[in-house]
């Protein structure tokens, strides 16, 4: 498919907004569709996503970028489905008009138009590492910063836990499922020999029965169970199933959960010494647990920056990260990302993001770091609940 801009939209006789009864067009331009297709539309730099396309000119057209880009932000600006998506912009003339389509004979979209541009974004990223919808969303704002006259010099940053939505595991259940899904996974190709005295993780009850029906048998002597089912499917494995996520989360999960004896067998470890970053769903194998604020939090962490002045505030940064990423990496992460500044800018952030090396790479960068003395932690349950005399300055 060969890359084509969509630089210029022609208007024609046949226009659905020009042919609109003047009321109707009144409406639509009275909407956020015409701040949409003034403001945002022309802001998308189309070229940037050039590279995930063809350079062969003889192949077939993209569908255009810029609209594609429009629409996605669209969708999250009315919290859109991909389906209600696609039915908006071909029965809602606003969508088309914000989107600079009035002129199309049919609009130039298809309902697997956002799956295929995603898919094409995510195998770029495995590739590069760049995320480039990410790059464009940075970009645009910085259009926006302009276009609304805020001054740039002053930002604000702070981070939030994104939770992951996956469920809850215990020890038990995080290691029978990693051992079930290998067990299903080798079943499918037919190597039914490998499978020898485990046909029972391929029964649907099997689950249920063993991690809480027998809730009479020491939790411990189950966890053994199931870690010496791994050990031995590994073993009979060998590396013919290296390839296969499960395989690779099996083997994880083993070197996460367990350590070898003296006599060379996999035991539970303890407790105390299982890291934040191991595995707590298969599901999500990218989720860590991560204490903020007192509270308990599975998932990921998000880093936001937001300029901010009298006339208003845009985020113009973000970042996203497993939770134990810390909030002073993302710190020097963004000075690093932010670069050398022409005219001196302040970033004020709470105590977290405060370093040595992070005032002094501020300091270079023509920055001025500003941050609290205050780290995000669970008051001390003496101090702060006691009450104070106003008059006498006692302890009451």
């Amino acid at each position: 498919m060969a890359f084509v801009l969509n630089e210029s939209q022609q208007i024609t006789m046949d226009d659905r907004f020009l042919n609109l009864d003047e009321r109707t067009k009144k409406f639509v331009l009275n909407s956020w569709a015409k701040d949409f297709a003034e403001i945002i539309f022309p802001a998308i730099n189309e070229r940037r996503f050039s590279v995930l396309y063809s350079d062969n000119a003889a192949s077939r057209p993209n569908s255009p970028v810029n609209a594609i880009i429009g629409s996605l932000i669209l969708k999250e600006m009315f919290n859109l489905t991909d389906d209600e998506l696609l039915a908006s912009i071909l029965c809602d003339v606003r969508f088309q008009y914000a989107l600079h389509t009035t002129s199309f004979k049919s609009q130039p979209f298809s309902d697997r138009t956002f799956s295929r541009f995603r898919e094409r974004l995510y195998l770029y990223y495995l590739e590069t590492g760049r995320d480039l919808l990410h790059e464009e969303m940075e970009a645009m704002a910085n259009v926006f910063i302009k276009y609304f006259d805020i001054n740039p010099s002053v930002k604000r940053m702070d981070s939030i836990m994104v939770s992951s939505s996956c469920k809850k595991m215990s020890r038990l259940e995080i290691l029978y499922t990693c051992v079930a899904n290998m067990v299903k996974a080798v079943y499918k190709t037919g190597e039914y020999q490998n499978l020898k005295n485990m046909e029972h993780y391929l029964d649907e009850e099997d689950r249920n029965k063993t991690i809480y029906h027998r809730k009479n048998e020491e939790i411990s002597k189950r966890l053994q169970e199931i870690i010496d089912d791994a050990s031995i499917l590994i073993k009979e494995l060998g590396e013919a199933y290296f390839e296969l996520p499960e395989y690779q989360l099996l083997q994880r999960v083993l070197k996460e959960q367990t350590e070898t004896t003296a006599e060379g067998k996999l035991t539970p470890v303890g407790k105390e010494k299982i890291s934040p970053d191991s595995l707590h769903n298969p599901s999500d194998p990218d989720a860590t647990y991560r204490k903020k604020a007192g509270k308990d939090n599975k998932g990921y962490v998000g880093n936001l920056v937001e300029t901010v002045d009298k006339k208003g505030s845009i985020i113009t940064n973000y970042d996203y990260d497993v939770n134990t990423h810390s909030d002073s990496s993302f710190c020097k992460e963004t000075i690093e990302k932010l670069g050398k500044q022409e005219k001196a800018i302040t970033i004020i952030a709470d105590g977290a993001y405060s370093s040595l090396e992070n005032i002094e790479l501020a300091a270079k960068n023509n920055i001025n770091l500003i941050t609290t003395a205050l780290i995000g932690k669970v008051p001390d349950v003496i101090q702060s609940e006691f009450e104070l005399n106003e008059t006498t300055h006692e302890v009451v």
